[in-house]
This record gives structure tokens, sequence and C-alpha cells, in this order.
């Protein structure tokens, strides 16, 4: 996706966040348990300060580093700010700027682009769950988060449990006009070898895709087709909750 473009939907996404969380406040997250509307903003306003000092600092930022939560009468206002913060920083650095980030392969700033996009498009789905259903999602963005979240289970952080359920087969995933093949391993996926023949699908509208694979199952449609091996499918969700905690 063009990076522009993922400013403009984190100011819209974030748009929605905040009208949604402040209708319930108090309200529980149905998608996150345990987690209110207040909770919601402090998180993704947090999320935001965060990468803010990431850029910044080139490192991690130590908890006194950060910016304190703040209460009711200020919450909006300091959400407000935490998120034009962000903005700022990204345009004024450029996505080829280096930042430190959690994800080895890509330590730039156009790292923190495409994951604060998709960071508050996910959690404005969980606002919008407190009180009605969720309003839709870009196809583009949700296509692009699909691709985000593969390149994840596929990265080797190390230190992940073995599971056997699924190993050797392949699950093909497909939205719109992409598609995505992933082989399991014992410690996590891996993407397929070219022209392998898949054991397992799974197949829907890119929102729904995207939320699936989020764990938001309840929020989406039901364009959602899966077919084929149920031990691939199964494998494949196990490794995908280690990320979508």
């Amino acid at each position: 996706m063009d990076h522009t473009r993922y400013l403009d939907l984190i100011r819209a996404d974030g748009d929605l966040l905040l009208a949604a969380a402040e209708r319930g406040l108090d309200a529980r997250v149905p998608s996150c348990p345990g987690w209110t509307g207040r909770d919601l903003l402090h998180h993704v306003g947090g999320v935001y300060d965060h990468k803010v000092l990431c850029m910044r600092l080139g490192r991690d930022p130590q908890k006194a580093e950060r910016t304190p939560l703040p209460g009711d009468a200020a919450l909006r206002d300091w959400f407000l700010s935490q998120r034009e913060t962000l903005l700022d920083q990204l345009v004024m650095r450029g996505p080829g700027a280096p930042s430190h980030t959690w994800f080895p392969p890509d330590q730039t700033v156009g790292f923190w682009y495409r994951r604060m996009a998709h960071e508050t498009v996910v959690h404005r789905i969980d606002a919008e769950l407190i009180d009605g259903g969720p309003t839709p999602v870009d196809p583009e963005l949700a296509a692009d988060g699909v691709d985000e979240l593969l390149g994840f289970i596929t990265h080797d952080f190390g230190g992940r449990p073995e599971r056997e359920q699924g190993v050797g087969r392949t699950v093909v995933l497909g939205c719109g006009d992409r598609e995505w093949a992933l082989t399991l391993r014992a410690d996590r996926a891996v993407w397929a070898k070219e022209g392998a023949t898949p054991d397992a699908r799974i197949d829907g509208e890119p929102e729904d895709l995207l939320l699936h694979l989020w764990n938001r199952r309840g929020a989406g449609g039901n364009s959602l087709r899966s077919s084929g091996d149920v031990d691939a499918l199964a494998g494949l969700w196990a490794r995908l909750q280690e990320e979508t905690q």
C-alpha cells in the first residue's frame, strides 16, 4: 500500500475508534475480555506514544519515559494528541528512515506506518463491538493486514512452542485477487514452495479473513469458506493464536 494511504487510515479509523469508545467508556469490550472502552483508548494512545519514542530514541523506551495515562476529563484530548504526534513523526521522518522496531527484518519508520494502521483498525473494530456492529474495513487495508500477519507468523522469532498438529501440511488463504500458501512446521509456519499442493483452504472477503485471523470472528460477515484437512486448519489456527493474543 502507498504510505500516505496508511496515514489517512490511521486518522479515519482513529476517529471512529474514539467515537465508539467514548460511547462506552465503562462498557465491556466483547472481543477483548476484561477491557472497557476506556482501556481501548488507553492502550491505543499508549501504543502511539511508544512508537514515537521508538523512532525518537532508536530503542525500546523504558516505562519511566512513557507519557502518563490521563483521567477521563483529559482522555479525548490526550488520545488525539498522541495520534497527531505519531502522524507528525511518521511524516517528518518518512518511511525509509531508520527506527527501532520489534520485527528484526524491518527496522524502518515504514514498519510503523503499516503496523499502526492495522493496530488502529483492529481496535476500532473492538470499540465498535461495544454497542452494535462494526463499520466496513477498507478492502485494500484488510488484504494488507492479512499479508502483514502472515509475515509475522512465518518469521523465526525463536522460542515458540512446538506443535505436531498439521505438521507438513499446506494451507492456502485467499481474499480478493490475492493468495498466500503456508506450510506448517512444528515451531511455526513457513511460506510454501511454489507449486505445493494445498491440503486445506480458507477463502473469503478481505475484511472477513482479516478479522477471522485476528480472532475477531464475531465481527466480520459470513463470506468465509474453509475446506480440506481439518488438522491443517486447526494447526494453522493454533499458530495464529500465538501472534494474536
